[in-house]
C-alpha cells in the first residue's frame, strides 16, 4: 500500500503545482493591474509576494486548529469507550490493522447520515460519525465507515486536500479581488495617464494601447478561469481520493459488501449535512444535497458507481482486485498500480 501513496501523492502534487501556478498569475495579474507602468515588474512581483502570503496564513491558521473549527461547526463530541463501546472498539480494531495511532472518535448529533476524517497529522486525526448514521448501521457496515475514514488518514489525503482546498480557497478570494479592481478601475488612471503620455511624446501611443487593451483581456480571462480551473483539478482530486479510500478500507476489513451496505443507506438518506468545506472531501458521501450523478463540481463519485465496484469483488478483496473491477466499471485505468517505480 505503501507504492501506492507513494505514486498517488506524486500525482497529486503535480495538480497542485498547477494550482500554484494558478495562483502565481493571479498574484502577478493583479499587481501588474494595479501598476502598470512598472516596467521593473516590481508591482507583479508584490501581487505574487501577497497571494502566496495570503495561501500561507491561512494554511497555518488551518493546520493550527482547523479541524477544532471543524468539529465546532459541526457540534461534534467527543466520546470514549464508556460513551460507545462497540464504536470504540471497531476505531481501536482498525488502528491496529492499519497501523495507525489510535485517533480520537467525535459524536455528531443530527439525524443525517455521515462521517468524516480530520486532523493533518496521523498522531493527531479525528474521525466523527453522526448519530443518524450511527443508529442505521450493523456492526459490520459501522466497521465499514469507520475503515473509509481512517483510510484517508492512512493515505495522507486530510493533510493533501487541506493544501488543496486553502489553496483554492485563496485563488478564489485574488480573483475577486482582481475582479472588484476592474469594476472600480483601479490602475485604470494610471493606465490613461500612461496612453495620454506616450500620444504626447509621439511615442506610438497607439500600439500602448494596444498593448494595454491586450492586458486587460488576459487578465479578466484569467480572473474568471483562474477559479473554475482550480475548482475542477480539486474536485478531481478529491473524487479519486474517495475511490481510493474504499479501496484501503476493504483491505483493511476484508468486506466489500459490508462497505456497499453502508452506502447504499447513506444514498437514501434526505437529510442535509454540512461539515464545512475543508471536511467536505472527507465525508463518506457528499454532504448537503446527494444527487447521485457524475458531476466535475462534485467532491464525491456517484454512491451508484461505488457500490457497483464493491459489490463486483468476488475475485478477492485485496486493491489489486479492486482496481480491475474499476477499471472495467468506470472505464477508466486511472488508479495507481502496486508496483514499485524504477
Amino acid at each position: 500500500m505503501y507504492e501506492i501513496i507513494r505514486k498517488n501523492q506524486r500525482k497529486s502534487w503535480i495538480i497542485f503545482f498547477f494550482m500554484g501556478l494558478l495562483l502565481i498569475s493571479l498574484g502577478g495579474a493583479l499587481g501588474h493591474f494595479v501598476y502598470p507602468d512598472d516596467v521593473n515588474y516590481q508591482g507583479a512581483i508584490t501581487g505574487i509576494f501577497i497571494a502566496i502570503i495570503i495561501w500561507a496564513v491561512q494554511t497555518f491558521v488551518a493546520f493550527l486548529g482547523g479541524d477544532k473549527i471543524i468539529l465546532n461547526m459541526s457540534n461534534a463530541r467527543k466520546i470514549n469507550a464508556d460513551d460507545d463501546k462497540e464504536l470504540y472498539n471497531i476505531v481501536e480494531e482498525l488502528s491496529i490493522a492499519s497501523g495507525l495511532p489510535m485517533p480520537q472518535v467525535y459524536l455528531i448529533q443530527t439525524p443525517a447520515m455521515n462521517a468524516f476524517a480530520t486532523g493533518t497529522n496521523p498522531k493527531k486525526s479525528i474521525v466523527a460519525i453522526t448519530s443518524g448514521l450511527r443508529e442505521q448501521l450493523s456492526r459490520n457496515e459501522l466497521q465499514a465507515v469507520m475503515a473509509h475514514e481512517m483510510s484517508h488518514v492512512y493515505n495522507r489525503d486530510v493533510r493533501f486536500m487541506t493544501f488543496a482546498s486553502i489553496m483554492l480557497c485563496t485563488i478564489v478570494i485574488i480573483s475577486e479581488i482582481l475582479l472588484r479592481s476592474l469594476v472600480l478601475g483601479g490602475g485604470s488612471t494610471k493606465t490613461n495617464s500612461s496612453n495620454k503620455s506616450n500620444s504626447k511624446s509621439g511615442g506610438g501611443g497607439g500600439g500602448g494601447g494596444r498593448g494595454q487593451i491586450i492586458m486587460l483581456v488576459v487578465v479578466i480571462a484569467l480572473a474568471i478561469l483562474a477559479p473554475i480551473l482550480a475548482r475542477l483539478y480539486y474536485f478531481s482530486l478529491s473524487r479519486k481520493r474517495e475511490y481510493l479510500a474504499d479501496a484501503t478500507a476493504v483491505s483493511f476489513t476484508r468486506d466489500p459488501e459490508s462497505l456497499a451496505n453502508a452506502l447504499e443507506k447513506i444514498s437514501g438518506d434526505v437529510n442535509v449535512f454540512d461539515p464545512g468545506k475543508m471536511a467536505a472531501a472527507m465525508c463518506i458521501s457528499k454532504p448537503k444535497l446527494k444527487k447521485d450523478k457524475e458531476n466535475l463540481s462534485s467532491t464525491h463519485p456517484p454512491i451508484s458507481k461505488r457500490i457497483d465496484i464493491l459489490r463486483a469483488m468476488s475475485a478477492g478483496t485485496d486493491y489489486e482486485t479492486y482496481r480491475k473491477v474499476y477499471a472495467s466499471i468506470i472505464g477508466k485505468n486511472d488508479l495507481p498500480d502496486n508496483k514499485k517505480s524504477a
